[in-house]
């Protein structure tokens, strides 16, 4: 009996181990299969997802196609944009396998895997047939038996229903069973087709994922790792690198650019020369590119193509693709695909201000510093000058020698600013450079937090303007061009004028000083010049670069001699700026310095520029004496001492006496000789002025016209007097004629105006 249950005990045993077999083939069928079409679908997602095509179709359909925003929409988000300075986030991208999509295979196939298992194994285990039932399956396997290998088990259990049996029958029953028991093998009724059919249904798969394993081992050690909701990378053939500038200047044309490795596209051409003859041609375009995402903030994400620009120097086998976007102002992040290879990873730029000047209003002011020959303020320094535009950072007017400041501020703060003042030549332009040692381009003064600077620079005279050039920390320039205006002064001499003669007395307290009697002392120059007599010379001489000195300029013009008949300079000499810087014995016009005058006012009183004169300096004189009075060369104090120079005016009253003058004539015999002035001869006067500019050479300012005055006899003047005495009489009587009348009609006027009108009589 022990030899029978033994044997049904194996049977039992071999068919349970077979049904886990069975269940486990399927079950690694099953999950196998479940986990390559995971991988599949992971793989497909990381390579598909996100790309132009996947993004298209999504946008076709109706669930997934973006929707336009309503007007409404459009108003929040830009008073949100402009008011507030909030940009929404770009809208979420699928570009890699989703999370939910890594977490619903992972555990779908968990769930699967438990469910198999239970059902293929664990039930099938417990679902095992008993002994009784192999024992039956047995007897009807071999006839022999009849039903003693189930009676025989049955009566032989200890909790068997025994009562009223024979036990000689049953032990005879338990003999014959287990003879024949020791006669057959049982194990032989064992279905072993079962094992085939797991080898079958098993071997597809482990030999596709040990083909697969074998032939891509990093692929399949990742993929298996996302499936356990590992983070890696699914390997690629190409890969992308990013490696772009990420802040750009505002409205630049931006440059994305990728460092390329692997297998991307090359012609066979290319990589033949290249292997073979270590010549590389650029690959062509067409189907050599791939393609750029970009998704400014708060706006729809736009693609671009990525093309290929050139060969990585220095690594073979590597290669910039590259894409060039418009000019923009919105940061953006962006994303490439080139064949098999994507980044992982989005990439990002932004957009930062170029260095300019702050939007201050003070932003740029430029002063012209007086040049030093014109003198220094009283604390020592120089005189400052604002003119029209100063504000802007543009200078008129500006003096030789002189130095122009200019101040900046800065939008952001800059690593190096430079100032280049710009002459003309010509047509053309070109830049200042300053000499050695004397780099006035760097700023005189920078500020502390680089936002602000100074320079000072020296005037030319081709001077036009100025530009500044500056520089970030990140390099960016200034590419809209700080440039400003300077006007330099034109360089002419002194401007110089005669003033009227006049016998007016200067003081106004004194009754020939009144304006009452301003007409009977107004000469003109009709005042007459008798022999031994003076000419009056009143001059008035102004330059924005001061007036240094002056001097008379006269010549004798001799009676009754041709022109033509004087020395050959006489011929060519008209006026003395011909003559100014001739040597001494060829000038024409002969020069008599005019002695600088310094004054206390307090003590000689004001300055009266019409007449030369100080308020006093006739004081106690008589009329005789009067006319001995000279204020040679008078240069005017400032106004404003604080913050104009003096000397730009000067001037003064000269009574030029033609007692000593000689004259040239012919001496008859060809040569020229001196005589005496006669009368009838000419006495020909100019004024000239220099500035202040100590430059060699500089040429003096002359009167416009000449003060020419004919020699007469005492009688012939006292005449002249007379006659001009009288003619003022008479316009004196012819004026207050004049008066008398104007003051009749205003009276006349007024009275017709005041007057009631009548009423009309009625009828």
């Amino acid at each position: 009996m022990n030899l029978l249950l033994e044997q049904l005990r194996h049977w039992r045993r071999t068919e349970r181990l077979i049904r886990v077999v069975w269940g486990g083939a399927r079950l690694v069928a099953i999950l196998g299969t479940v986990l390559a079409l995971a991988c599949f679908a992971d793989w497909t997602a990381d390579r598909y997802l996100g790309s132009e095509t996947w993004r298209r179709v999504l946008s076709a359909t109706w669930v997934f196609a973006p929707t336009a925003p309503t007007a409404e929409e459009r108003w929040f988000s830009d008073h949100m944009r402009l008011a507030h300075g909030f940009r929404p986030p770009p809208a979420a991208v699928i570009d890699d396998t989703p999370g939910w999509m890594h977490a619903g295979m992972t555990f779908g196939q968990l769930a699967l895997a438990l469910g198999l298992t239970y059902w293929l194994l664990v039930r099938p285990w417990l679902r095992t047939p008993p002994i009784d039932d192999l024992a039956q399956h047995a007897e009807k396997a071999i006839p022999a038996f009849g039903h003693r290998l189930v009676t025989a088990i049955q009566l032989n259990r200890p909790a068997a229903r025994t009562h009223g049996m024979s036990p000689a029958l049953i032990a005879a029953v338990t003999r014959e069973a287990g003879q024949l028991a020791a006669a057959h093998n049982l194990l032989q009724l064992v279905d072993y087709r079962r094992l085939g059919f797991a080898l079958l249904v098993a071997a597809p798969v482990l030999i596709g994922w040990t083909v697969f394993g074998l032939a891509k081992p990093a692929l399949a050690g990742v993929l298996l790792r996302r499936q356990l909701l590992v983070s890696a990378e699914i390997p690629r053939s190409i890969q992308l690198k990013n490696v772009s500038e990420e802040v750009w200047p505002i409205g630049a044309e931006v440059q994305v650019r990728y460092e390329v490795t692997g297998a991307y596209p090359r012609p066979w051409f290319t990589d033949r020369l290249r292997a073979e003859l270590g010549f590389a041609l650029p690959p062509p375009t067409a189907g050599f590119s791939g393609r750029l995402r970009v998704e400014p903030d708060g706006q729809p994400e736009e693609t671009y193509d990525l093309v290929y620009e050139k060969e990585v120097p220095g690594k073979p086998g590597a290669a910039y693709f590259v894409t060039k976007l418009p000019p923009s102002s919105i940061n953006f992040g962006f994303s490439a695909r080139l064949d098999s290879g994507r980044t992982r990873e989005t990439g990002r730029v932004r957009f930062e201000g170029r260095p300019q000047l702050s939007p201050d209003g003070d932003a740029l002011t430029a002063e012209l510093w007086l040049p030093k020959f014109l003198g220094t303020q009283p604390d020592g320094g120089p005189f400052v000058r604002r003119t029209d535009g100063w504000v802007r950072g543009d200078v008129s007017d500006a003096l030789p020698l002189a130095q122009i400041r200019v101040d900046a501020k800065f939008n952001k703060p800059v690593r190096s600013a430079r100032l280049v003042p710009i002459l003309r030549e010509g047509a053309r332009e070109r830049d200042f450079v300053p000499s050695a040692g004397d780099n006035f381009q760097l700023p005189r003064d920078i500020d502390t937090d680089r936002r602000s600077a100074v320079w000072l620079f020296p005037t030319n005279e081709k001077l036009i303007g100025y530009r500044i050039e500056l520089t970030d920390d990140r390099g960016f320039t200034n590419e809209v061009p700080i440039r400003r205006t300077v006007r330099m002064l034109e360089d002419r001499p002194p401007a110089v004028a005669l003033l009227p003669e006049s016998t007016r007395h200067p003081d106004p307290e004194n009754y020939h000083g009144t304006s009452t009697a301003k007409l009977a002392h107004e000469w003109g120059d009709r005042f007459p010049l008798a022999e031994g007599g003076r000419v009056m010379v009143v001059y008035s001489a102004r330059s924005e670069q001061g007036v240094g000195r002056a001097a008379v300029a006269y010549r004798v013009i001799p009676k009754g001699v041709a022109p033509d008949a004087m020395p050959p300079e006489w011929q060519q000499v008209q006026h003395p700026r011909q003559d100014w810087n001739w040597p001494e014995n060829k000038k024409v016009f002969k020069r008599l310095p005019l002695k600088p005058v310094t004054a206390n006012l307090a003590a000689v009183g004001n300055y009266v520029p019409d007449l030369g004169l100080f308020e006093k300096s006739w004081q106690g004189l008589s009329k005789f004496d009067q006319f001995k009075v000279n204020v040679e060369f008078y240069s005017q104090p400032s106004p404003n001492p604080e913050a104009e120079p003096a000397g730009l005016e000067a001037g003064g009253r000269y009574m030029f006496e033609i007692d000593g003058l000689q004259k040239t004539v012919p001496d008859g015999s060809g040569g020229f000789t001196t005589a005496k002035l006669e009368v009838g001869d000419t006495v020909e006067l100019y004024v000239e002025a220099f500035d202040k500019n100590p430059t060699p050479g500089r040429a003096p300012g002359h009167s416009r016209e000449a003060r020419r005055k004919t020699v007469v006899t005492g009688e012939e003047a006292g005449v002249a007097i007379k006659m001009r005495d009288e003619q003022n009489r008479q316009l004196q009587l012819q004026l207050q004629d004049k008066l008398r009348e104007l003051a009749t009609d205003q009276a006349d006027l007024f009275r017709q105006t005041t007057n009631a009108p009548k009423e009309p009589e009625k009828k």
